[in-house]
């Protein structure tokens, strides 16, 4: 009787043959997810900030191998730094070292925290690692990249104290600015400075949308110009100004046309300490602007209120 209920137990207890495979399955999720946190976790990273909230150029499509992350990182590291202002003989590859040794001159007016973000962003959007990230007491800044668990790449960022990036101040005037439904539309959602002229009187606008105007502007940070606004001496400058021979960028009312001239007036502030440009307020040149305008700010290009720049 007692044999009988053992057997009768053990009976009970048997489990259907799947469960080795449940077991087996759930293992295998447990150990991927582990290995996929300590991946991510246990890069010594040093005291260097690896985040920032300037973005990046968006890069190629993320290697499948080391040595295919490898030629394409090298390959493409003049016109990546060229993105922060940092010329190509400021850049020095020494290929046979292993890993590879990339030493970059950081100018004067650039942080080495900023090429820092931005080797660490360009790096991750290849599908490689940052694995130590260190500054030494010479100040020097060591980034150890690589691909899944070969290291490729060392940069060494070091301050060249003696060399300031070629850049240059602008103000940009953007004429017959619309009153938009919401302030993040059109010229009003640019971060960077602007002039926004109004080539009507204000007595013209509804009191709603003066106040928005008035409002949106100065949340921005752009001066705004116009018939019975702002100083009375300014309007007479800047409307000399364009009586006479401004530089037009928008004679094409095309995206990329208009990209061109403001990269070609970049060019003439670098040269000259400053720079003023003219366009009107429609949808190419919005943007254009939104292209082109936090390129520059990343080489180190200012933009100010254009009067400040009339002699």
């Amino acid at each position: 009787m007692a044999a009988a209920r053992r057997a009768q137990r053990l009976v009970r207890r048997r489990r259907p043959p799947q469960w080795h495979l449940l077991l087996s399955g759930s293992l295998l999720l447990i150990a991927v997810v582990v290995g996929v946190y300590l991946s991510t976790n246990d890069h010594d990273v040093g005291d260097v900030d690896l985040l920032s909230a300037n973005p990046a150029p968006v890069g190629p499509p993320h290697a499948v191998t080391a040595s295919q992350f490898a030629s394409r990182l090298h390959a493409d590291i003049d016109s990546l730094l060229a993105e922060l202002g940092i010329a190509g003989h400021l850049i020095e590859v020494d290929p046979s070292d292993s890993p590879v040794q990339i030493g970059v001159k950081v100018p004067r007016d650039l942080p080495l925290i900023s090429v820092n973000v931005h080797l660490t962003r360009a790096v991750e959007q290849l599908g490689g690692i940052i694995f130590e990230g260190r500054e030494t007491a010479d100040g020097r800044v060591h980034l150890q990249c690589g691909f899944d668990s070969m290291r490729t790449t060392q940069f060494t960022l070091r301050r060249l104290r003696t060399t300031a990036r070629r850049t240059g101040v602008l103000g940009l005037i953007v004429r017959d600015v619309a009153v938009p439904e919401q302030d993040e539309e059109g010229v009003w959602g640019v971060p960077q400075r602007l002039t926004l002229m109004l080539d009507r009187p204000a007595g013209g606008l509804s009191t709603e949308s003066w106040t928005r105007m008035r409002q949106w502007a100065l949340d921005g940070d752009h001066e705004l110009i116009g018939p019975e606004i702002g100083d009375p001496e300014t309007q007479q400058r800047l409307q000399s100004l364009l009586e006479q021979d401004p530089v037009v960028l928008d004679t094409e009312q095309q995206p990329s046309a208009i990209e061109r001239r403001l990269w070609a007036l970049a060019d003439r502030a670098a040269d000259d300490g400053h720079a003023i440009g003219v366009l009107r307020d429609h949808p190419a040149a919005h943007a254009a602007l939104e292209a082109v305008l936090p390129r520059l700010e990343m080489r180190g290009y200012r933009f100010v209120a254009a009067a400040s720049l009339l002699p």
